[in-house]
């Protein structure tokens, strides 16, 4: 090999690596400022590089995304009860702040062309249909049933992260979504 020998070739999984990288990147300090060559400079290539891997910042953000939801539908995947759902819920995004963002950040209009991230998207829908729909009720029923509980949640951590919530606590925090999930949840006296 000659002294001009080009340093920045590397084996590995780089696609794996940069997924790393970005998770790590977005949990320092959010997902607007990332950019690929931000990744590629974390992984030691070039950024062009990358482009072998990720169409675009956008398909990369959805690769990070993907993996973020297959991370909350693990995390969901345990519990047994609403209450235990909701409290792991809003633990994955109180823990992963950044990444949740992102995740709530991918136009779900758009998932239809994006197969992987629509998948587990859906990961976590299901676990909320589990636990939060009668499963003998027609599908437009447990359609909305879960948007109603999704809405609760991603509205109540909203406030909550922006401070517009005034709790002491996260511990706090998750109690009194639980109690306001567990009324919202009863059916409506006729």
């Amino acid at each position: 090999m000659s002294e001009n020998a080009r340093t920045t070739y590397r084996h590995g999984n780089v696609r794996e690596d940069a997924l790393a990288a970005a998770h790590a990147l977005i949990a320092e300090s959010g997902y607007e400022k990332l950019s690929i060559r931000r990744i590629a400079d974390q992984v030691g290539i070039a950024h062009r590089s990358l482009y072998n891997h990720f169409e675009d910042r956008d398909a990369l953000l959805d690769a990070v995304a993907t993996e973020g939801y297959e991370g909350l539908a693990k995390a969901l995947k345990s519990a047994e009860t609403t209450d235990s759902f909701v409290s792991a819920y809003t633990q994955f995004a109180l823990k992963n702040p950044y990444l949740y963002a992102l995740m709530t950040s991918r136009p779900h209009a758009t998932m239809k062309k994006k197969p992987d991230l629509q998948k587990a998207a859906h990961l976590v829908i299901t676990e909320a249909i589990r636990l939060f729909s009668d499963q003998a009720a027609p599908t437009e029923e447990k359609r909305r049933s879960v948007f109603k509980i999704h809405m609760m949640l991603h509205g109540g951590l909203s406030l909550y992260q922006s401070g517009i919530l005034d709790l002491p606590s996260d511990k706090a925090f998750v109690k009194e979504l639980i109690a306001m999930v567990e009324e919202a949840s009863k059916p409506l006296e006729t």
